[in-house]
């Protein structure tokens, strides 16, 4: 016996409007070069731990990681993992629109 399998069809022509909902046209992937953000991701994450923090210690203790972690990150050498990603969304307020901000300039 085959388990029945679900198939999403999507058609980003075709506009589906609800009342009171702004149509979004594109895609995130059309909004975004997923491939640059990947390569841009260890200089945005430099800058906000830069901002935010005054060293590479303090931001090992927030994160929990090692130094020598945090100073990677904090050379743009290597960008956080998602976990960190998330930490750093759920305890600052500000965090979205920092990266919103250097988004923004970037495109």
């Amino acid at each position: 016996m085959t388990c029945p399998k679900l198939t999403l069809i999507v058609n980003n022509d075709v506009s589906c409007q609800q009342h009171g909902v702004g149509a979004v046209t594109k895609s995130w992937s059309n909004q975004f070069d997923p491939y640059a953000l990947k390569a841009n991701a260890p200089d945005l994450w430099s800058a906000y731990f830069r901002a935010r923090f005054r060293s590479p210690r303090e931001v090992a203790l927030f994160c929990d990681v090692s130094f020598q972690t945090a100073l990677n990150w904090w050379g743009a050498v290597t960008a956080p993992a998602s976990h960190i990603a998330l930490l750093v969304m759920l305890t600052d307020p500000g965090a979205p629109a920092f990266f919103g901000e250097k988004l923004e300039r970037a495109a």
